[in-house]
């Protein structure tokens, strides 16, 4: 049987209880704010935060249990902080980051569930999850709580509308908008005004970009990162002095950098002075081993320098470690068509291509060496696809019309020719090989004395009536109007004006002849195809004789249209 005096005792006892559980609780609390205070790392903030956990578990009074939670709400932000400057502030970033980037938000998922309020812990998330792999909608989102959430902090909602702009990267007025409003809330922060810096720098609006970059220089001298900038908003401007002090100024700032470095030797090349543009890469590969840039720029010094051996040597570094390497394919693949070598120049271009199915210029590149290896109908086929991604690529509309007239399909020529003109009206080769094919083809259709003598004259005007081929297109203009003394006239002046190779002088004396004989002049080439490893074979004429009085080019000679420019 209880004793009546029990309960009496026992509700004495439990204050003291309690008392014993709080001041247990307390313990821990106070432990945990020791080890906060001397947190500097995120083991000893997961000791916070376990001691926080005690605490709550073994008993605190209301009002403990309130700061107890706010620790433990800090800490979780101060720990995912921590995480987040380490992805975002690394001068290379760490190959664990996207492991590192979950461990953050799983931080700042727990902080925004104890507290929705959190703006800093919104702008945070944004940040993580744009980005590559992240949630670009929960970032957008993110951002816009930042803002919202931001009340009086104008540092918080400005680099939440930066965040806003880098997830706009489809949208230049989007983008540009938000970094302007960004600027506008903080107009002397470092970070944003660089962001909008380089946004114009890589929009080409060097006044604005210089503009933002000097502020943030101004709020620290002595970021070399912003001096390069600079330096390259003055340098893609062609003002190289100004571009080449700024630079000289972050190297004197760090000796090191080696991205003052690289963008320095530019300038350097730029300005013809190769030797000490070569001794600034230099450094810059000793102290950047693995960046492929350094190496290809020096590639192209030397290849410039015709030190073909040496340029070959710095792009095979490269592509043995990254045989995709764009820069350094497209580069060896130009050297060797240097040296005439189109079956390497094409197995380099095509690669490039491969990675980049849809770049019209690139597309139209592999073209122009599919024609230089005498092979005119693949490279119709590679002109016609970079037509196909962009209609007004002149490189591949004037390449398929050379195409087109070496296999003596001048009907299609005509019309390349014509879009060309309208691209270019003052190209002096298309003029000239359009007048040439209005001057001389065979087929009735095409042929306009006129029009070929207006497009010829203009051409000679543009060269200065130096160029004996595009004289004797003159000639051949006035030949096929029936005024054969003006094109003898003209034709006696390309030859006077012709260069030295036997060749061509003895086709503009067969023109003269022709004129003398008062007979136009009339030429179709048709090229054989080379094989596809046999890029030296000879290109093959036929000579299409008409039923009128006409001369022909004899059937052994190389035509000089349109390879002779």
């Amino acid at each position: 049987m209880r004793s009546p005096a029990l309960p009496l005792l026992l509700a004495l006892c439990m204050p003291v209880a309690w008392a014993v559980a709080e001041e247990r609780g307390q313990t821990d609390l106070d432990a945990a704010i020791d080890a906060k205070l001397s947190a500097d790392n995120l083991d000893d903030f997961g000791a916070v935060l376990e001691l926080c956990k005690s605490a709550l578990e073994k008993g605190l009074d209301e009002e403990g249990k309130k700061f107890a939670a706010d620790l433990y709400t800090g800490t979780l932000m101060d720990r995912a902080g921590m995480v987040v400057d380490a992805i975002f502030q690394a001068a290379n970033p760490d190959p664990q980051w996207p492991r590192m980037r979950q461990f953050a938000l799983r931080d700042l998922d727990e902080a925004i569930g104890r507290d929705p309020g959190l703006g800093a812990a919104w702008l945070m998330i944004a940040r993580l999850e744009s980005l590559p792999g992240g949630d670009r909608k929960r970032a957008a989102t993110a951002a816009d709580k930042a803002i919202d959430l931001g009340g009086e902090d104008r540092l918080q909602a400005a680099q939440a509308h930066v965040i806003r702009g880098n997830l706009a990267d489809a949208d230049p007025e989007a983008r540009r908008a938000a970094y302007d409003k960004a600027v506008e809330l903080a107009p002397r922060d470092e970070d944003v005004r660089r962001t909008r810096g380089l946004f114009h720098l890589l929009n080409d609006d060097f006044d604005e970009a210089r503009a933002d970059l000097e502020v943030a220089i101004e709020e620290d001298p002595d970021d070399v990162s912003l001096l390069e900038a600079l330096g390259m908003a003055f340098m893609m401007e062609n003002r190289l002095d100004e571009a080449q002090k700024v630079f000289d100024k972050a190297i004197t700032i760090d000796p090191d950098a080696a991205g003052a470095l690289l963008q320095r030797a530019r300038v350097l090349a730029l300005r013809g002075e190769q030797p000490r543009a070569i001794a600034d890469l230099d450094k810059a590969i000793e102290l950047s081993p693995d960046d492929a840039i350094p190496l290809v720029l020096r590639a192209r010094i030397h290849q410039q320098a015709g030190n073909a051996e040496q340029a070959q040597a710095d792009l095979e570094s490269v592509l043995r470690r990254r045989p995709d390497h764009p820069a350094a394919l497209e580069l060896r693949g130009l050297i060797a068509a240097e040296r005439n070598d189109y079956p390497a120049a094409i197995r380099d271009f095509r690669k490039l291509v491969s990675q980049n199915a849809d770049d019209p210029l690139l597309v139209g590149q592999l073209g122009m060496l599919y024609l230089a290896a005498r092979q005119p109908r693949e490279a119709i086929r590679r002109f016609t696809r970079a037509l196909e991604i962009d209609e007004r690529q002149f490189l591949s509309r004037r390449g398929r019309s050379d195409a087109e007239i070496s296999i003596g399909d001048h009907k299609a020529a005509l019309v390349d020719l014509e879009k060309a003109l309208e691209l270019d009206g003052d190209n002096d080769g298309v003029l000239n090989n359009l007048a040439w094919l209005l001057a001389t083809s065979p087929d009735d259709s095409i042929r306009d004395g006129r029009r070929a003598i207006e497009l010829a004259t203009k051409a000679c005007e543009e060269t200065e009536w130096k160029q004996a081929h595009i004289i004797s297109t003159l000639a051949a203009g006035y030949a096929e109007s029936g005024d054969f003394a003006k094109a003898r006239e003209y034709s006696q002046k390309a030859l006077e004006t012709g260069g030295e190779s036997p060749e061509i002088k003895e086709q503009l004396a067969n023109e003269l002849a022709s004129y003398q004989a008062e007979k136009p002049w009339r030429e179709r080439q048709e090229v054989a195809e080379a094989k596809a490893d046999d890029t030296e074979s000879d290109l093959v004429l036929e000579a299409v004789r008409e039923e009128e009085p006409a001369a022909t080019p004899p059937a052994d000679r190389t035509p000089r249209r349109p390879f002779d420019e």
